[in-house]
């Protein structure tokens, strides 16, 4: 199991697959846009995009929009 926050559990690499769907969106995307995109809640996708961010994944900008790292 992958914990991403307290309460919030994910199967194994379902980081990694839901970093492959944000590859599909326009960059730099929203939460929302990303939420939409993975088929989950708020409160799901957003402890979701902070774990992307700390593995490297995911890059948070300066205006709160994201982008996948290259």
């Amino acid at each position: 199991m992958l914990r991403v926050a307290d309460g919030i559990v994910l199967l194994p690499g379902a980081d990694r697959r839901a970093a492959g769907l944000l590859t599909g969106l326009p960059q730099p995307f929203t939460v929302s846009q990303a939420r939409q995109a993975l088929g989950t809640s708020r409160r799901v996708a957003v402890p979701l995009l902070e774990h992307l961010d700390r593995l490297g994944l995911t890059v948070r900008s300066e205006d709160g929009g994201r982008r996948r790292a290259p």
